[in-house]
């Protein structure tokens, strides 16, 4: 009998979530996957695309769903090509993902947010599982400079730090199927991601800071390369650590991951009118966060962003759970 794949769960969203699975997937998608993959991704955007399907048909926003399934497809054209395509002008249809459009349609047929994400993965030939963290229509709420800022949008065009983060209505319940999949999880990866919209969005659903705290898997954090300014502007890469278990704190987090390539002078310089720097790792570990392997690998890549190399990525991720690197190559 063959041995049990490791079970991994994945939790974030947008462009961060993505780019792992982006890594993740030839290591799943192959004859002999590594992992059984798991990815958990939030529902709270309200903007382009997703906000507009959302407001119109009072559905959960497709947009990181679809990024999810895309990012995991084992043929990256073909039907994933029309997942990604998004139409131009400022039509009725201008700034729609075709992907988006495809899951409503599903949606509608099927009656059912779970069922469609399932008949989407099935027509992209996928191997590993996609789950939004509630099935609830929710809105993230955030205290900044002692206001309340409603809808993800709003918190990201609003200046100044966020203070509190919830969830409207804060009794959403968390997917039973995303909880079983962390309470049955060997290895479970947070981020990389918008450290409040993407992350921690997913821990302040009722039920999966629970379902956390209480998995016995490994545990690991990768923080982001860059910085956003309306999200984590003056946070050093601690201080992400530090906030995240402020949302979590009964989560016993293993590993912290860090990037330690170089940015270029010129991604500096273009980051800096956006009001972002790069995240230098740490260099020692704080006391109070005694206890957290600290990792800094050359992750990042530059191309029109600094964003985190996938296939280096999803290697590390592997690496760290003890995966050879024999059985990663296919030797």
């Amino acid at each position: 009998m063959p041995p049990r794949l490791a079970r991994l769960v994945s939790i974030g969203g947008g462009t961060g979530l993505s780019t792992l699975l982006e890594g993740l997937r030839p290591l799943v998608s192959r004859a002999d996957p590594l992992v059984d993959l798991t990815a958990i991704v939030t529902v709270t955007d309200d903007g382009r695309s997703s906000g507009r399907l959302r407001r119109e048909f009072a559905v959960p926003p497709p947009g990181d769903l679809r990024n999810c399934l895309v990012a995991l497809a084992p043929d990256q054209d073909g039907l994933a090509a029309l997942f990604r395509h998004r139409f131009p002008g400022a039509g009725p249809l201008g700034g729609h993902s075709l992907g988006n459009l495809l899951l409503l349609g599903l949606m509608q047929i099927e009656g059912d947010l779970l069922a469609a994400i399932e008949t989407a993965r099935q027509m992209l030939g996928i191997r590993a599982r996609v789950l939004p963290s509630t099935t609830v229509p929710v809105d993230l709420v955030a205290a900044i400079g002692g206001e309340e800022i409603r809808g993800q949008v709003a918190i990201k065009s609003r200046e100044g730090a966020i203070e509190r983060l919830k969830l409207d209505p804060p009794d959403a319940p968390g997917l039973p199927a995303a909880i079983a999949a962390i309470t049955a999880a060997d290895l479970i990866t947070l981020g990389p991601g918008s450290l409040f919209t993407s992350v921690i969005a997913n821990l302040i659903v009722p039920g999966i800071a629970a379902a956390l705290a209480n998995s016995r898997a490994q545990k690991i954090f990768i923080c982001n390369a860059m910085t956003e300014y309306d999200e984590t502007d003056g946070l050093s890469a601690v201080d992400h650590v530090r906030t995240l278990l402020a949302y979590a704190p009964d989560l016993r987090l293993d590993d912290a991951l860090f990037n330690s390539t170089p940015i270029s002078a010129e991604m500096r310089e273009r980051y800096a009118a956006e009001r972002a720097v790069a995240l230098d790792p740490p260099a020692i570990i704080p006391p109070d966060l005694a206890g957290i392997r600290f990792t800094s690998l050359p992750l990042a890549s530059e191309s029109r962003f600094v964003r985190h190399d996938p296939q280096r990525l999803g290697r590390v991720i592997l690496e760290l759970a003890g995966v050879s690197h024999s059985r990663i190559d296919g030797v």
